[in-house]
């Protein structure tokens, strides 16, 4: 069941009551530490102090009697006869008389307290008549006014700790409000939180949160967007052969082969779709894709790539520049044969020459080198020709075919065994990829 929201644990509460309870916690313990460490020390000193209050009061009423100031005492005070009559006070209200035992020890060893009470009893000096009852001060012993002006303390501390407390409560409230917009949807909700305590560093984790998710849920409608395009266009261009085999069916042949490329874009946009999505879907969930990693004799894998596009275009030449021996690396060899037949694949589809493939060890990494001498690169397209369906204007072209996923899916392999791709290029002049992958 949930509570309702007064109900609920505040932490504006939270903050001053942790306070209150902090100082209220040291308060009591200091008061505690007090009255132990002094404790027997202002008992000898209430006690000296009685006995100078019965001496001078004695002396006093010897003088003058009940007129001898004994009522601007700033004590509690009482003198007394022997049989309890009363000779003078400082108070209206009347005082523990002590036992005959109190009084008795009183005379032989001097101030003794009453047990009745706080008061002490006090004989007078060299008179056996007479003897005082001395209590406490008029106004609180120094150990209440103490705890007195503590409490006074807590209650300050308390009041003047709202507004640090609100001023804590008041950017969450805040990151709960931008949270909850987000999550309704509002991609472009962002904190506008702005503080250099851990607060802040909340509000500034949340929004490269918030921007990060936002441009993934954007690229993944855009790539929705792009893949209902792909197919919608070798789907229609089937339609439109199936349409025209049955009004010349001695086409047939040249319409099928038709029909056949058409199945292969499809096959590859899906082959490329579902290995996109899986090394991202593998890639979030756990922070690194979950490879099927082994040692990898990486020559050997590009040499049986280069195989692979040779049969599959006997008229294209490849040559391969990589030494006898490398070490080998940790990795996903499905992948990376994966990354290279794209790469040698797509360096074919753009250049009419020879595609020139150098393999090299160079500080702790394996550097393969595909180099074309195609139609090259504009340089306005170099950063882009990564990214997911991008493709520039001259791979546009029927003859060359492409899904705008193939480079993508390059450097998504890459990425996941912790390497770099890049690509350089001059119009005209063919392009040249570079793939760089660590050794341990």
């Amino acid at each position: 069941m949930t509570l309702p929201s007064f109900l609920r644990p505040r932490l504006l509460a939270r903050v001053i009551l942790n306070g209150v309870l902090l100082l209220v916690v040291s308060a009591v313990g200091f008061i505690f530490i007090a009255s132990v460490l002094l404790g027997d020390d202002a008992r000898r000193a209430e006690r000296a102090m009685a006995k100078w209050y019965a001496s001078e009061a004695c002396e006093a009423y010897a003088r003058a009697g009940a007129e001898g100031g004994i009522a601007k005492f700033p004590i509690v005070f009482g003198l007394y006869t022997k049989d309890g009559e009363e000779l003078a006070t400082s108070t209206s209200q009347p005082l523990v008389q002590p036992s005959i035992s109190e009084l008795r020890t009183a005379r032989q060893s001097g101030p003794t307290p009453i047990e009745s009470s706080k008061q002490i009893v006090v004989a007078c000096p060299d008179d056996s008549q007479r003897y005082a009852i001395v209590g406490g001060p008029r106004h609180p012993p120094p150990i209440l006014r103490l705890a007195i002006a503590v409490m006074a303390v807590v209650l300050l501390v308390a009041v003047a700790s709202i507004p640090l407390a609100r001023s804590l409560v008041k950017p969450l409230r805040e990151l709960v409000g931008t949270a909850t917009r987000f999550g309704e949807g509002d991609l472009a909700a962002r904190a506008s939180v702005r503080r250099s305590d851990e607060i802040g560093d909340l509000a500034t984790a949340f929004n490269l949160m918030a921007a990060k998710l936002e441009e993934r849920l954007l690229a993944e409608k855009e790539m929705l967007a792009n893949v209902s395009h792909e197919l919608r266009t070798p789907l229609a261009r089937a339609r439109v052969v199936l349409e025209t085999a049955k009004e010349d069916p001695a086409r047939s042949a040249s319409l099928l082969r038709e029909i056949s490329h058409d199945l292969s874009d499809l096959e590859r946009l899906t082959d490329d779709v579902l290995a996109t999505i899986r090394l991202d879907f593998e890639g979030a969930a756990s922070r690194g894709l979950r490879l099927r990693p082994e040692d990898v004799d990486l020559p050997d894998v590009v040499r049986h790539s280069i195989a692979r596009i040779v049969e599959a275009h006997p008229d294209r030449d490849v040559e391969l520049d990589a030494p006898e021996a490398v070490p080998s690396l940790r990795g996903d060899p499905a992948l990376l044969l994966r990354l290279f037949d794209n790469l040698l694949d797509n360096a074919r589809k753009y250049s009419s020459g020879t595609v020139s493939v150098h393999v090299r060890e160079e500080r702790r990494e394996l550097v393969v080198e595909i180099r074309d001498r195609g139609i090259g690169i504009e340089q306005s397209d170099l950063e882009r020709i990564f990214e997911p369906f991008f493709r520039t204007d001259r791979s546009r072209q029927r003859a060359t075919g492409g899904t705008g996923l193939g480079l993508a899916l390059c450097r998504r392999i890459v990425d996941v065994h912790r390497g770099t791709i890049a690509a350089s290029s001059s119009g005209g002049e063919g392009t040249t990829v570079i793939v760089r992958l660590p050794l341990a």
